[in-house]
């Protein structure tokens, strides 16, 4: 479930901030100040997307629901959508890098007989793509930079993301997600990273893959083996830690298109896990395990997707978004993920100066919505509040002025858009809600027919 943020706007509203925001504060000058509400959040302007496709034989029908939407996503980030009160809902994105992987490690370097395991997995010494990124037509990894055309990059995209049907069988697009990184200088060192999984199989990530073929298991008992002997699969945990690196978690989005009920879609990740359709029930059919969900295929087939468990837990400990890869349409699920990488672009610009005193304090608000699970307490800087109707914490975050040194400011430092900034250490995970709420004094209309005054 996405948090609702508040983005209830009482600009115009003189005295009515007590609307907008519990604490009390007094209007500047009652005469000629307004109130007004902003989404704020400190970010990058940079954003580098890493798309994992499984690239096994039932895959065509998704790969395609999928390209199609492609397009609004970069769109979107270049040129945001405009909110109800007409203002972009984010920044635009100013320099994008994208790279495509498959989820074909073949057999991470195991050799096997072919009649064992297709021929796909053997390809490249049983290594597969080995997580190296396709070249879209300019390279491993596709640049876009503001000013640049976009719909040829978009096109550029989408056609790259035509990964074939023919990969290996056993699917390890986690692992292949963690290989792509630091290849061809991707993802950059000051870029906000999100990484886009999408397979309708669960991870099968080999750490250990002379254990995992130490047996005779073919067909579908071979796959059987990703769910029954986890033990010799890279943990979850290793995969997350492989994926943060050296970046702040803050600064990585994840999202995965798998194996999961449609009306589970979102980050209720207990919810997910504890579903009777996600428990792994071991089938004779040619997933090894009874479906996770169903959809419709073009031609009149059902497609199935087995449970995605490591993804949810991955998802789990990024914060990140899960979406079921049967859904009819994958738009609701992008649109979700582009709002998130959106709301970590830039700042919002704030849409009145502020008047700074002599400390440089200004009279506004922060408050954030936090997440399930998580407290004010949690982070640096914060006062617990109240809950909001869904019962998440809101919290207030104390502004960085005088001897207070951690918490937000206000951030003149570029000309064409004073915003809202963090101190270092103080920034809100990206699943966090914020948002501003200020007095700004404008410019008092006068009537030209009305006296002067004294």
């Amino acid at each position: 479930m996405r948090l609702s943020r508040m983005r209830a706007r009482c600009a115009l509203a003189l005295l009515a901030l007590a609307g907008c925001d519990n604490r009390q504060l007094q209007p500047i000058d009652p005469t000629v100040s307004q109130a007004f509400e902003v989404d704020a959040r400190g970010s990058t302007a940079t954003v580098d997307l890493l798309f994992v496709i499984d690239d096994s034989f039932s895959m065509q029908d998704e790969q395609e629901s999928l390209r199609r939407e492609i397009p609004q996503l970069v769109r979107d980030l270049t040129s945001p959508p405009l909110g109800d009160d007409g203002a972009p809902q984010w920044n635009a994105a100013e320099s994008l890098r994208v790279a495509v992987v498959t989820s074909n490690m073949g057999t991470t370097g195991f050799p096997q007989d072919t009649d064992r395991v297709g021929s796909a997995c053997a390809e490249n010494d049983f290594l597969g793509d080995d997580g190296v990124p396709r070249d879209c037509g300019s390279g491993l990894v596709s640049a876009w930079e503001a000013g640049q055309d976009v719909d040829a990059f978009v096109d550029r995209i989408a056609a790259c993301g035509d990964v074939g049907s023919s990969g290996c069988g056993l699917e390890q697009p986690l692992l292949s997600a963690v290989s792509a990184l630091g290849q061809a200088g991707f993802p950059r060192e000051d870029a906000l990273l999100a990484v886009v999984v999408m397979s309708d199989e669960e991870d099968c990530s080999m750490m250990d893959p002379a254990g995992f073929f130490a047996g005779s298991e073919e067909g579908p008992k071979l796959n059987q083996l990703c769910y029954t002997a986890q033990h010799h699969l890279v943990p979850v945990t290793t995969i997350v830690e492989s994926l943060v690196a050296d970046r702040d978690p803050a600064d990585i989005i994840f999202a995965a298109l798998v194996g999961l009920p449609e009306a589970l879609t979102g980050d209720r990740y207990d919810a997910m896990l504890t579903d009777p359709a996600m428990n792994y029930v071991l089938d004779d059919g040619s997933l090894g395990v009874l479906p996770a969900c169903e959809r419709p295929e073009p031609d009149g087939s059902v497609g199935t997707a087995a449970p995605g468990r490591r993804y949810v837990e991955t998802a789990r400990a990024l914060g990140g978004l899960v979406a079921s890869i049967c859904a009819a349409s994958y738009r609701p699920a992008i649109d979700e993920l582009t709002r998130r990488i959106g709301g970590r672009v830039k700042g919002i610009c704030t849409t009145r100066e502020l008047q700074p005193d002599e400390l440089g304090s200004v009279r506004c608000s922060v408050r954030e919505t936090l997440p399930p699970g998580m407290t004010c307490d949690d982070l640096v800087a914060r006062t617990f509040v109240e809950r909001d109707m869904d019962g998440n914490t809101i919290c207030t975050v104390a502004q960085a002025v005088g001897d207070t040194t951690a918490g937000w400011f206000y951030d003149t430092s570029d000309a064409t858009c004073a915003k809202i900034s963090y101190t270092e250490g103080v920034e809100p995970p990206v699943e966090v809600g914020v948002t501003l709420s200020c007095l700004s004094r404008v410019e008092e209309s006068v009537d030209p027919g009305s006296p002067a005054g004294p």
